[in-house]
């Protein structure tokens, strides 16, 4: 289709973001979403039990962030403009893949009237064109064939 872009593309461009923008100007993200995840999770990456939350069984969550107004109680500092994760090493999975200027960044970036983060082309990235290879096809769509 013109104008869309292929998900290996799209992929290494939000990787290359990644290195391009600090987090640490932002935590629009660590004030806009509950942060769930398998509850073993926090036991593994030694999270302190004062910021997990159990939500069932199965699953926890930071502190702070099943609220009707979410803000992590990790996240130290002003949304915006000077922020840390004070847990920022043992931070859970949803923490490590969400990425600068994906979806879910710019829907917390707007959410905080921060101007949206423009993730470069290809083009002006050095080095970025060779992470960009055709993909394989999935194993179970190869199937289907």
């Amino acid at each position: 289709m013109p104008g869309t872009r292929p998900a290996a593309i799209a992929g290494a461009e939000l990787t290359a973001a990644a290195s391009l923008f600090d987090c640490r100007d932002c935590g629009a993200c660590c004030a806009s979403f509950r942060v769930s995840f398998y509850w073993a999770e926090a036991d593994a990456l030694g999270l302190p039990e004062a910021l997990v939350e159990q939500l069932s069984p199965w699953y926890a969550c930071l502190a702070g962030t099943n609220a009707a107004s979410p803000r992590c109680q990790a996240l130290q500092g002003e949304v915006g403009h000077c922020v840390t994760c004070a847990v920022y090493r043992q931070r859970p999975s949803p923490c490590r893949e969400l990425q600068p200027g994906d979806a879910q960044c710019s829907k917390a970036r707007l959410a905080w009237r921060l101007p949206a983060l423009v993730v470069p082309s290809t083009e002006k990235v050095p080095g970025l064109a060779a992470a960009t290879l055709p993909m394989p096809a999935h194993p179970a769509r190869r199937d289907r064939r």
